[in-house]
């Protein structure tokens, strides 16, 4: 797998079949993902990108609120998504400034322009753009502008409960770490 740290100086990837998330921890969710972005980045001849970002968006948005306690550093989350044999990631700088994108402008400047998408996976829930305001109907509704194609996962369950990284947190710090074993498999 190739890491990129500088989204200003990638590769011109081939059919790329991308997603976008913070992945922190890889949970049952992101394995869900990453299982499909690498499958179709296979039936198209594409490559699998995986687009990540450090610091944690939440430290950079959030600073003044209580530590969040991270499932995984930097450098586990790079060898947990190799695991799944995706061929590139792309490690983004979270700024800010990258934040204050409205969402057109995120898909615009930052995922067509920088990654060309052949396909886009993502989760039932990712939200992007200043405010989270950006989603799935958006990504949607600019597809066919610029050539893409749109591949929702819905959400993965464990003992009737969403799989997220947020819930794994809470667990771990409620003692309940057979339930976050769980969550995170």
């Amino acid at each position: 797998m190739q890491v990129f740290y500088d989204p200003d100086q990638l590769p011109r990837f081939r059919k790329a079949v991308i997603t976008i998330g913070s992945f922190d921890g890889v949970h049952a969710g992101h394995q869900q993902i990453l299982k499909q972005v690498r499958e179709l980045a296979a039936e198209t001849g594409g490559e699998s990108v995986v687009i990540t970002f450090h610091p944690h968006p939440r430290l950079v948005l959030y600073p003044h609120e209580q530590k969040v306690q991270l499932l995984s550093s930097t450098e586990e989350k790079v060898k947990l998504i190799e695991q799944y044999g995706i061929d590139n990631l792309v490690v983004v700088p979270f700024t800010l400034a990258f934040a204050k994108q409205n969402p057109e402008q995120y898909i615009r400047d930052f995922l067509v322009g920088k990654f060309h998408p052949h396909t886009i996976v993502f989760g039932y829930d990712h939200r992007f753009g200043n405010q989270r305001r950006g989603d799935i109907h958006l990504l949607r509704k600019n597809a066919a502008r610029y050539g893409y194609r749109v591949v929702e996962i819905p959400p993965q369950l464990v003992d009737d409960v969403a799989v997220s990284s947020t819930k794994i947190r809470q667990a771990i710090q409620q003692g309940k770490i057979r339930k976050a074993t769980r969550l995170l498999q």
